[in-house]
């Protein structure tokens, strides 16, 4: 009988599941789904590590199927050694990840992703001053002519504007990074047709929380620059760092546009280009508007009335947060604005390409809401676990120092060391 040599030497030093291994802490895994298995019951379950394994492994390749990704296992020795299965050990069904993906439910992939930033948080890889915020449309696995219609196989999904104007069904994520180690510190899913300004606070805070401080600066394109996230920001005091809109009148360049009017925020008035002032007069139909007007006295002897409204006096209809888009407006005018503007593009869109490219994020794997933001959070957790892998590769010499003081302790104390995997295989990892 020829005695084969262990699975692991067959794994080159540097690959990467080598790279990702060495910073993968799934500790926490079976705490977190003990009360979803019987523990005196039953036939012997899969080990819940296992799995979590092979969704890291399916975000790492982006392979959409699971049942495509379970024959690549059957074959890959890299991907057996890292589930911690032999060459003759049968691997689990591909029914089993989806089952187990409905059982678990969102507590377990959150908290994998959580743990990822903390990781990096805790290796010194997050700067956490300047951060970028952005949105990208995932495709849904659902025929058009279904969407949002009785019985649909995916009642979440709904049409989206994608690259080249088109419009199609789809998922919107909402992320926030790291502005200077590309690591996510936050994503959420929406269906496709929700405004990307509408995520902005939330998901910032959600990236926050993983902070010590508040970021000194938020950067977004022009679509975060409303009225609401630059109050919101201002009350978090973080710079928001998205140019406004070019503010127009309803008959484009004939009047003067809110920009000629100087707002008063003490006061709560403005005052217009010949220096009348224009008073607060209540809000809209639906409270989103505030409105001022002029005294029509003023308005009709005003030399200037040609250029400003063709009405009986000048009406102006404002969001709550003017006062906040005035600022914004005038900080978009300075260097420091627009040079971290300028750096939003290679961090964020960068952070989408490598996703949909390589990770598998052009396309949903799975209907429904839920699971596209688990495929997200996957996703993103193999992203922040690359930079880790990375960053922890400057410091090999180090590393592989500690990891001899521990081959000495180990032999000292033999069996008074616990392992931290159920696994068997996974406990050599």
């Amino acid at each position: 009988m020829v005695l084969l040599p262990p699975l692991e030497s067959f794994i080159p030093s540097d690959h990467k599941l080598r790279k990702l291994n060495s910073v993968l802490d799934l500790s926490f895994v079976h705490e977190t789904v003990r009360a979803l298995y019987c523990q005196d019951n039953g036939r012997p379950s899969i080990d819940p590590e296992v799995i979590i394994r092979l969704f890291l492994l399916q975000a790492l390749e982006g392979i959409a199927h699971v049942r495509e990704l379970m024959r690549q296992v059957q074959v890959n020795l890299a991907y057996r050694w890292f589930i911690g299965y032999e060459l003759d050990e049968g691997l689990p069904d591909h029914s089993t990840l989806s089952r187990c993906l409905d059982r678990f439910g969102d507590a377990v992939f959150n908290e994998l992703f959580s743990r990822s930033v903390s990781q990096c948080k805790a290796s010194g890889l997050i700067d956490g001053r300047v951060l970028h915020v952005d949105a990208t449309t995932i495709r849904a696995d659902i025929d058009a002519n279904k969407v949002n219609q009785p019985g649909s196989s995916d009642p979440d999904a709904r049409f989206g504007k994608f690259p080249g104007k088109r419009i199609a069904p789809g998922y919107k994520q909402h992320t926030v990074a790291d502005g200077k180690s590309r690591v996510v510190l936050s994503s959420s899913v929406t269906p496709a047709d929700g405004a990307e300004s509408d995520e902005a606070v939330p998901v910032i805070d959600q990236a926050s929380r993983h902070l010590d401080a508040p970021p000194e600066a938020v950067c977004g394109d022009a679509a975060y620059s409303s009225g609401h996230n630059a109050a919101s920001m201002e009350d978090r005091g973080i710079r928001l760092v998205s140019p406004p809109r070019t503010p127009r009148t309803y008959t484009r360049d004939r009047y003067y546009t809110i920009e000629a009017f100087v707002y008063d925020e003490g006061q709560d008035q403005f005052t217009c280009p010949d220096g009348k002032i224009l008073r607060y007069v209540g809000t809209g139909k639906h409270r989103r508007r505030r409105n001022y007007r002029a005294r029509r006295s003023d308005c009709q002897r005003c030399p200037l009335k040609p250029r400003c409204t063709s009405s009986q006096r000048r009406h102006l209809k404002v969001t709550r947060h003017h006062a906040s888009l005035v600022r914004l407006r005038a900080d978009s005018t300075t260097e420091s604005f627009k040079r971290l503007y300028r750096s939003r593009a290679p961090v964020i869109e960068g952070i989408f390409g490598e996703a949909k490219q390589w990770h598998g994020l052009h396309r949903a794997w799975r209907r429904g809401l839920h699971k596209m933001q688990v495929q997200c959070w996957l996703v993103a957790a193999v992203l922040n676990f690359k930079r880790l892998a990375a960053h922890f590769g400057l410091l090999l010499p180090t590393l592989r120092a500690i990891r001899h003081l521990w081959g000495v302790l180990r032999r000292l104390l033999g069996d008074y060391l616990p392992t931290t995997a159920t696994h068997p295989k996974l406990a050599t990892h």
